[in-house]
Formats: C-alpha cells, structure tokens, sequence
C-alpha cells in the first residue's frame, strides 16, 4: 500500500505544480485565458488534484507512523477528504477589483 500512497503522492505534487504554472502562464496575457486551469477544470479538477494530493500524503503519514494497513487506509481517506474540503473552500478567490 505505500506504493500506491508513494504514485498519488507524486502524481499529486506534479498534477499541483502543473495546475500552478498554467495558472500563471494564463495570467501572463490576455492572449493565454485558455491555459487557465480555473476555467478549463473548474471545481472538479481542483477538487481532484487536491484529493489525489492528499489521499497520497495521508496514507504515507500514517504508514510512516506505524499504523496497520487498514488504519493507514483510514488516514489517506482523511487525508483526501481534508484536502478535498481545503481545495473547495479554499481554492479559488474571485477578482474583487473595487475600481
């Protein structure tokens, strides 16, 4: 099972550090909007990157931590829906430009 924690883990960070430089790259020009993860994913790729994120980094933890596998599996859906919660609630903020 510490693989499987070890695969979403990276794929997680990775899918992260992608769904960041896009976001930056769309912020460089009008002319890039398209690249916006924002609009192109919306709620449900965030809410996806942040799950894949957090069921790795929960499930390692508590592996790492000594707990037996089901309790590992345990903490990972935790982890996911902690991440999930923190990715819906969190994420985005709008534009609230007051001029």
């Amino acid at each position: 099972m510490v693989a499987l924690y070890a695969i979403s883990t990276v794929l997680g960070v990775i899918a992260l550090l992608a769904w960041i430089t896009m976001g930056i790259a769309a912020s460089a020009g009008d002319d890039r909007r398209y690249l916006d993860p924002e609009s192109r994913f919306g709620e449900r790729g965030r809410i996806a990157v942040s799950a894949t994120l957090g069921f790795g980094l929960g499930g390692m933890s508590a592996s790492f931590a000594g707990w037996s596998t089901g309790l590992a599996l345990l903490g990972a859906i935790a982890g996911a829906v902690a991440a999930v919660l923190v990715g819906r609630y969190l994420g985005v903020e709008e534009d609230g430009d007051p001029t």
